[in-house]
């Protein structure tokens, strides 16, 4: 038995099974559901590459497998962002009963983990470009609403992916040929160069960002904040590993300084368009593009502990999407625009899907005693420390973005003659206290779960 198997080509065996079972809705909820809380707590409390005892029975746990001549390999470092992963889906796959998604988004939502895990684990790197296009392609059903045309948001989402790949693609290949001369500093930096740009389509850092906002007002919000809230993390840490396997890279003078620079500006117009939007939908896309350009200067300070910091964030950043993908659903399902003109009052008629859309957008900004500002406000000492301008600039980012949270409470907190009526289902009501209360729980008490998880961090992918 190897981690290969059991967290890629186990889920992706069950999706398949999944698929197949669509009629029976609550069976194949139930079966997505637990497959991915198994695979987690598998994740957690087993060793890789230990022994599994089963009563008197011993399995080894291998770290690698080969499949078509390629080799995959999860190894302990891994474990965070398995464990990570797994329950956040099974979280996402929890809710889409009560906001009327359809079944097929669990098997192809399950198939999608599936294969981006696989793009972490293959070796060598470059093929996680293929990987992470088969997910894009598998992606494209769940954004295609019956009956209606293809978004331009949906069309530039395929295309900027596309061509993401075959510039990984082309950078892996000349780095690969160059890995006996490393000396040849055109051909290294050529190399860095298409691979730069891959990632930063991947992670649509300006200005390869516009799709972002695009395609949350086109599709579904809780399929939005399951793609947007996974493909970005993934990206992020298979360019983690890339950087951390090229020693000549991760020690070169330039690499701190670009992320940065990349970061703060994605910090920086992201809240400067947030401020003039109108539309919550478009809000969230730009709620993903703020966590990624934290996510880059946290990258860029390139330490350990800068790392550590980067790996927690990912819980509350979770949440908070996903907080704001419930919120936005509920909205849309009682037939309400997300707009600041149409949401006016609306904290009367929605108290808890409202309550929970400005608490989830104040978490992502960093507002004190939500869960985002532990790390909001350890990522602007950090930056300050080595970099007092970036830090004032990423502040400036910051309180743009919260204007604009606070243009959207005005509208929501507005005094209409409308009596107070929640019409939110109780299921509902329930799961979106739960998201607040989660959010809240982790702003005062940052560091409830941060021993209980620390064997995890025993490894990372930078300075190691």
């Amino acid at each position: 038995m190897s981690t290969p198997i059991i967290f890629i080509f186990f889920p992706l065996s069950i999706s398949i099974l999944l698929y197949m079972l669509q009629k029976k809705t609550r069976l194949v909820s139930l079966i997505g559901i637990l497959t991915c809380i198994l695979i987690a707590l598998f994740a957690i409390f087993q060793d890789f590459g230990g022994v599994l005892k089963i009563g008197s029975m011993s399995v080894e746990i291998k770290t690698t497998f080969s499949f078509l001549g390629r080799s995959f390999a999860l190894s302990n470092e891994d474990r965070f962002f398995l464990s990570f992963v797994f329950i956040s889906s099974a979280l996402w796959f929890g809710v889409t009963g009560i906001v009327g998604v359809s079944v097929s988004f669990i098997p192809l939502g399950l198939a999608i983990i599936s294969i981006m895990t696989g793009a972490l684990a293959v070796e060598p790197f470059l093929y996680s470009a293929i990987l992470v296009e088969i997910a894009v392609i598998v992606a494209i059903p769940l954004m295609i609403q019956k009956g209606k045309p293809v978004g331009k948001g949906v069309l530039r989402f395929l295309i900027f992916q596309s061509l993401a790949m075959p510039l990984v693609l082309f950078g892996g290949w000349l780095l690969g040929g160059i890995q006996a001369s490393p000396s040849d500093a055109s051909r290294l930096l050529q190399a860095a160069l298409f691979l730069g740009i891959g990632f930063a389509i991947w992670l649509a850092v300006f200005p390869f960002q516009s799709w972002v906002p695009q395609l949350t007002t086109e599709i579904h919000p809780l399929i939005a904040g399951f793609f947007l809230g996974l493909f970005p993390v993934v990206t992020l840490l298979i360019m983690l590993d890339f950087i951390s396997g090229l020693v000549w890279l991760r020690e070169s003078l330039f690499i701190g300084p670009v992320l940065r620079l990349v970061g703060t500006i994605m910090i920086v117009s992201t809240g400067i368009w947030a401020a003039f939007e109108q539309d919550a939908r478009r809000l969230f896309g730009y709620a993903v593009l703020l966590e990624s350009g934290f996510s880059l200067v946290l990258v860029s300070m390139q330490s350990n502990i800068n790392v550590k910091t980067l790996f927690i964030s990912f819980v509350p950043r979770m949440i908070g999407l996903a907080v704001l993908a419930l919120a936005l659903s509920v909205i849309i399902q009682n037939g309400i625009s997300p707009t600041i003109g149409s949401l006016k009052g609306m904290i009367r008629k929605l108290p808890f899907a409202s309550s929970a859309l400005l608490v989830s957008l104040l978490s992502i900004t960093g507002f004190p005693l939500l869960a985002g500002f532990p790390f909001r406000l350890a990522t602007l000492e950090k930056l300050g420390q080595g970099n007092l301008n970036a830090a004032m600039w990423v502040l400036v980012g910051i309180t743009a973005f919260l204007f604009a949270v606070i243009r959207l409470l005005s509208g929501i907190a507005s005094p209409t003659l409308e009596k107070w009526q929640a019409v939110e289902s109780v299921s509902q009501m329930i799961y979106l206290s739960l998201g607040i209360l989660a959010l809240v729980i982790l702003g005062v008490l940052p560091n409830i779960f941060g021993d209980s998880i620390a064997g995890l961090f025993i490894y990372l992918p930078i300075l190691r």
